[in-house]
């Protein structure tokens, strides 16, 4: 964001240390657009969560699955990056869960400065908030499905921990 001669003085600067290099609009608009890649990936691996816990309650083969999804309208990075890791319960950190919780109250506070509604953002960023309360904020992002898990009644390998055996 910015003015657009600036922006273009600046653009060896910006190809230097970047891979995609747009003009957005005025100064502040590249935080929006931050703003919104981080509410986009933040429900994504919300719903990638639930996807897997989903498929694992079914006692469907997830690694199979996730590449019939990955081939098909719900492939997307997401997907690809963070579902191995989740099938794998590996939450080490790529983006902390405490820099999302951070990110997701610039967008919910940007959203109501604005009078938008994000109910799936919010809903989201509560969940993030809720993980991070209770310590797991240095886990990855992809840290969702602990919660998804716990929140199904099923063990943090996935197995239902509701019914008897």
């Amino acid at each position: 964001g910015g003015e657009p001669g600036d922006f273009e003085d600046a653009r060896p600067v910006l190809e230097a240390v970047g891979k995609t290099i747009v003009h957005v609009g005025p100064a502040g608009s590249g935080q929006t657009v931050k703003a919104a890649n981080q509410l986009i990936v933040a429900v994504n691996i919300e719903v990638l969560a639930e996807a897997v816990v989903f498929l694992e309650a079914y006692g469907v083969d997830t690694k199979a699955a996730l590449e019939v999804l990955g081939g098909g309208l719900a492939g997307s990075t997401v997907l690809n990056r963070k579902g191995p890791n989740m099938l794998d319960r590996q939450f080490k950190p790529g983006f902390r869960l405490a820099l999302h919780h951070k990110d997701l109250g610039i967008v919910t506070s940007a959203a109501r400065e604005a009078g938008v509604a994000i109910p799936l953002g919010a809903v989201v960023a509560q969940l993030v908030g809720a993980l991070v309360a209770r310590g797991d904020g240095g886990l990855d992002h992809s840290g969702l499905l602990k919660l998804v898990t716990e929140l199904s009644g099923a063990g943090p390998d996935g197995r239902d921990t509701t019914k008897e055996s």
